[in-house]
């Protein structure tokens, strides 16, 4: 049995046991320390709308070129990227057929002449002899007849050996002027029907920049807005251009439109075909321009993340302009002086409470 004086110490230590658990439960949980982000607040800058696109130097006169009656082909001379002059022979028919229709037209002007020098020579007596009296009048005239029947059928054999040479020039197929073959698209062997295509030229002379531009992109410019073109191999090599031509016709399957950017004095390096990047520039006005790490996604569209005057963030919508390099323009949602979360926005919730490090 426990004395009066264990007694006392076992009730002391229970009660300092009951003091020590109460004070453990009613002790408040430790706070969360305040996520550190980086901010900036919001302003205006001059910005400059700039449109870039990616096309390729292209022949402002592309020419078809093909054989004007149909036949097998028997020779093609020119390669793709050639360079022809104008009048150059690049391909050839099978020409039997014409060729004999050559060597018969050749032989029946050949029989036209012997008859005429014959028919000339009878109504030369003809006439001599009528002068002297010595022949009749019917005779004369029968003569004069045979001799005009004579001159037309040289006439007419003349002008077949021309029809049946001049079949046998279309089957030669020559450069209607000077310029690089850019499509050769049949090869010998092959059976050609007349008015197709054989070889595609580009012809010297002008040379554009051709680009496909979204049909949303083309709003608001001016067609006398000057383009820069450069080479994307070297954009050193760059030169300025104006709008040509615009497509009346948007591709259905791109929803793009062909934009023809004439290239007044192109450098030499600037080849048909050659890849460039054309620039444009539009007048400048003030928008809100932020890094691209600020711009956050809330339901499927952009937003940011912008700081209270309580130091509490929440998810802001935001519009926006265009997307830029490490840029993105804002057009509407945020207003100069608000402050916008740029660095750390991946953990954040609603109504955090954050610390801003190294704030503008």
């Amino acid at each position: 049995m426990l004395d009066s004086t264990g007694l006392a110490r076992a009730a002391g230590l229970a009660l300092f046991a009951i003091s020590i658990a109460g004070c453990q439960q009613s002790a408040a949980p430790p706070e969360q320390p305040a996520a550190f982000v980086k901010a900036e607040t919001v302003a205006l800058v001059p910005y400059t709308p700039t449109l870039t696109l990616t096309g390729s130097i292209r022949a402002r006169a592309e020419t078809p070129l093909a054989f004007q009656i149909s036949g097998q082909i028997t020779e093609l001379s020119a390669e793709i990227g050639q360079r022809v002059t104008e009048g150059q022979l690049i391909g050839r028919l099978s020409s039997a057929e014409q060729q004999a229709n050559v060597t018969a037209a050749e032989a029946s002007v050949a029989a036209a002449n012997a008859q005429l020098t014959q028919a000339q020579t009878t109504f030369d007596r003809q006439n001599s002899l009528l002068n002297q009296g010595l022949t009749t009048r019917s005779g004369f005239e029968t003569a004069q007849t045979a001799l005009t029947t004579a001159q037309n059928s040289l006439d007419s054999a003349q002008a077949q050996l021309e029809t049946a040479r001049q079949g046998l020039g279309y089957t030669e197929l020559r450069a209607n002027a000077a310029g690089i073959i850019t499509e050769r698209r049949l090869e010998v062997g092959e059976v050609v029907q007349a008015g197709s295509p054989v070889y595609v030229l580009a012809e010297d002379g002008p040379r554009d920049a051709v680009f496909n531009v979204q049909e949303t992109a083309l709003i608001g410019r001016s067609a006398e807005t000057p383009v820069q073109v450069a080479l994307v191999a070297d954009p050193n090599v760059a030169v300025s251009g104006t709008v040509h031509e615009v497509s009346p016709t948007v591709d259905p399957q791109t929803g793009t439109v062909e934009v023809t950017i004439a290239i007044a004095e192109p450098p030499a390096s600037m080849t048909l075909g050659a890849a460039v990047v054309g620039t444009v520039s539009s007048s400048v006005s003030d928008r809100i321009v932020l890094p691209w790490s600020a711009l956050w996604s809330e339901d499927g569209k952009p937003a940011v993340w912008t700081v209270g005057e309580d130091e509490t963030v929440s998810v802001t919508p935001v519009s926006v302009l265009a997307y830029g390099t490490g840029v993105v323009v804002i057009a509407d949602g945020l207003t100069p002086g608000q402050r916008v979360v740029t660095e750390g926005t991946k953990l954040l919730t609603p109504g955090e409470t954050v610390q801003i490090e190294d704030a503008p």
